[in-house]
């Protein structure tokens, strides 16, 4: 009778132990980017104030631990390089969070490399489909009242910086109150979110004439165009974008937008990328721990449990 209890407990020991792992209590995940050939999935995610660097197979499955901070910083927003064998990603030290660094290393995390000098508040950072440069968003003014516990910023634009010689180029003249969702359609446009007020939405300019800048928006409506958020680009001809719960598909030819999905019930959508190689774009919402993709045409939603790094 022994033996017996035994090999029940083991049967369902070795049953459990092929489960897939379900998210670990308090992770969250703030940020995913897709691999050039849309194998892999780069996310950062937070527990107790402490961030880590991951990556996972499209599926969810195969995390693998890139990048832990040290004890006084985070990171946030890692992206890969166009080839995929390096990533970029910003440093922050816990008690000067206005302050910031940029940050590149090999796509196992080896080989970290500082790449701008501090001084500043960089919100994202890529890299540009130009040969070694990285684009960022930053902001050079800001002002800390230690009275109010608050810190003003302002000024923000885009800038290229050579990966070899560090020197710094400021493309954009816009002065922002804050540039997000920093991404390329092409080697020509640069593509953005602009916080701005009444004059927020979807921009872009040419990389060679970052002066014309161009605010984005569908010809057929759908929302109005300053609450039109989280831009991207999916293959081939796709700009993909958010308006609180809904998810959009504008063909960059014809400029008409097609609803593709809804999360209902007031879920906002908190990030969104567009796949590299096939028409398709993967998102995460805000209080789910797990990710959806679909087809660009609204076709094929898919679920992904996340597997998070022991």
């Amino acid at each position: 009778m022994k033996a017996a209890y035994l090999m029940i407990f083991a049967i369902l020991l070795g049953c459990s132990d092929r489960r897939p792992r379900d998210n670990r209590v308090g992770d969250q995940i703030e940020s995913l980017d897709i691999s050039p050939d849309d194998r892999k999935v780069l996310l950062l995610s937070t527990r107790d104030g402490a961030t880590t660097v991951f990556e996972i197979n499209t599926d969810g499955r195969s995390p693998r631990l890139i990048l832990e901070p040290p004890g006084d910083a985070i990171f946030s927003n890692p992206r890969y390089s166009p080839d995929g064998k390096k990533i970029v990603f910003i440093k922050r030290f816990k008690k000067s969070l206005w302050e910031s660094t940029v940050f590149v290393s090999n796509s196992d995390g080896t080989g970290i490399k500082e790449l701008t000098h501090g001084g500043e508040l960089v919100t994202e950072a890529i890299f540009s489909s130009r040969g070694g440069d990285v684009l960022y968003c930053s902001a050079k003014q800001y002002n800390s009242s230690k009275t109010k516990g608050t810190t003003d910023v302002r000024g923000f634009d885009i800038y290229a910086i050579d990966a070899g010689d560090r020197k710094a180029t400021k493309l954009s003249k816009l002065n922002a109150l804050g540039i997000e969702h920093l991404s390329e359609i092409n080697e020509k446009y640069i593509l953005f979110h602009l916080n701005a007020g009444k004059k927020s939405g979807i921009y872009s300019f040419e990389k060679d004439n970052p002066a014309n800048t161009l605010k984005i928006f569908p010809v057929n409506g759908t929302q109005e165009s300053n609450l039109l958020d989280k831009p991207g680009y999916a293959p081939d001809r796709f700009l993909v974008f958010t308006a609180f719960s809904e998810l959009y598909a504008m063909n960059l030819i014809t400029r008409k937008a097609d609803l593709i999905y809804d999360t209902k019930g007031g879920h906002l959508i908190q990030m969104l990328k567009g796949f590299h190689t096939t028409p398709r774009v993967l998102f995460k919402k805000f209080d789910e721990p797990s990710l959806t993709s679909l087809n660009t045409d609204g076709t094929e939603v898919r679920s992904i449990d996340v597997e998070f790094p022991e």
